[in-house]
């Protein structure tokens, strides 16, 4: 009977010691996308970026370097350090205020003026110092003008 109450308290030991180290960690490539993007009186455009980490970790984001835009036509570059955790599976916004190029400009004031949606890309890397990664990603979809809301696209 000890023999077997030994062996039990030994193998409960062992399984436990195996749930001990926690799920495995596993490291995918951020993804980078546009979430509204605000025409303002002055000229300028804010867009909202959204970083999203598909890892089982959290990610700290040191660097994002990137191209957006519309309808070919290049709007801006963006190369800032958003010095932003994101949470496993969650995504955050980073606010980017630039002056667009002309032919942006056109392709977002003609989808405005037709109420219609205008395809975006956003192709750049996204670096992580914490977990020592630098990934390229590619993003294209579209945004709509918002009901209501004046110069506003998502």
């Amino acid at each position: 009977m000890r023999k077997l109450s030994a062996l039990l308290s030994l193998l409960l030991i062992a399984l436990l010691a195996g749930c001990s180290s926690g799920p495995p960690v596993r490291v995918f490539p951020p993804q980078a996308s546009v979430q509204e993007l605000r025409v303002q009186e002055d000229g300028q455009w804010v867009a909202n970026v959204r970083l999203q980490n598909f890892s089982t970790v959290p990610m700290r984001f040191s660097r994002l370097q990137a191209t957006l835009s519309f309808a070919g036509q290049e709007a801006t570059r963006i190369d800032i350090d958003p010095d932003m955790s994101v949470g496993p599976g969650s995504n955050e916004l980073v606010r980017h205020v630039f002056t667009p190029a002309a032919g942006a400009r056109a392709a977002v004031s003609d989808a405005f003026a037709n109420n219609r949606a205008v395809r975006y890309q956003l192709t750049g890397r996204i670096a992580s110092a914490e977990h020592e990664t630098d990934d390229d990603f590619d993003y294209t979809s579209a945004l709509n003008p918002v009901p209501g809301l004046t110069g506003v696209l998502r």
